[in-house]
């Protein structure tokens, strides 16, 4: 796999600078990468991607063969200045996540801020978001949701947090890890009650699951949920004149 060093050596003097890409990938199917991602992705002279073994398979899907350097979190301090070089030289980088879109709970951010500061040329080539599919598949109302990403805070913020939202009446979205489910849900059930909710495990791919019902049903499912990669969880809203247990005030 073609690897980004520190210089670049691709560029011309008196080029102009190149513009940085925030290139939307499938949440799942690789086929749902949209043709102008893929036009895209044929073009820049580097693909800086948080795992780019991952990403390298995903382009070799497509026949695309480009150079990828990683961009996480550990690396994002060290690597945003030497993209950053490489962007003024003239070359141009798409910058990608696992899946959906860049810089939702990845580093992109340090690297868009610094672009942007440098008076670069930032693009978004919009793709697939988890979001959007689960806002679409939950059959709730999701004109209006609240979105509460990873629930990666830990137990006691994650339960304060839901305690916040006992009274909210719409639908609540959540991207919780799959080792931690189960420990999810139950605090789901203690603070918010038995609600109905939607559980989405890797959609879009072959092998994806749908699970319907309310939390307590749902955790007796474990055994379905426990070999997923990726999941999203829709919770329904506060209904009036009920309290987070389900019961009438």
């Amino acid at each position: 796999m073609p690897e980004e060093q520190s210089q670049g050596t691709g560029a011309q003097s008196g080029r102009s600078a190149g513009t940085l890409f925030l290139v939307g990938m499938p949440i799942g199917h690789p086929d749902d990468l949209t043709i102008r991602a893929l036009a895209t992705l044929r073009r820049v002279d580097l693909v800086a991607a948080k795992q780019p073994r991952l990403t390298q398979v995903l382009l070799a899907h497509h026949n695309i063969h480009v150079s990828l350097t990683s961009y996480d979190r550990d690396n994002a301090a060290e690597k945003t200045p030497v993209l950053l070089d490489r962007l003024k030289q003239g070359q141009h980088i798409a910058l990608v996540s696992d899946s959906g879109m860049p810089a939702l709970y990845d580093p992109g951010r340090l690297l868009i801020v610094a672009a942007t500061k440098a008076g670069l040329t930032v693009e978004v080539v919009p793709g697939p978001s988890i979001v959007a599919t689960a806002a679409a598949l939950c059959g709730m109302n999701a004109d209006a949701f609240v979105f509460e990403g990873r629930c990666a805070d830990g137990t006691r913020k994650l339960t304060r947090r839901l305690q916040s939202l006992q009274h909210e009446s719409r639908p609540l979205m959540l991207l919780p890890p799959v080792p931690a489910l189960r420990q999810i849900l139950t605090i789901l059930l203690a603070t918010l009650g038995n609600r109905l909710v939607v559980l989405g495990l890797d959609l879009t791919q072959p092998g994806q699951h749908v699970l319907r019902g309310r939390v307590e049903a749902l955790l007796e499912k474990e055994a379905i949920f426990e070999n997923a990669s990726l999941a999203v969880l829709v919770v329904e809203g506060a209904r009036r004149g009920k309290t987070a247990a389900g019961k009438k005030n």
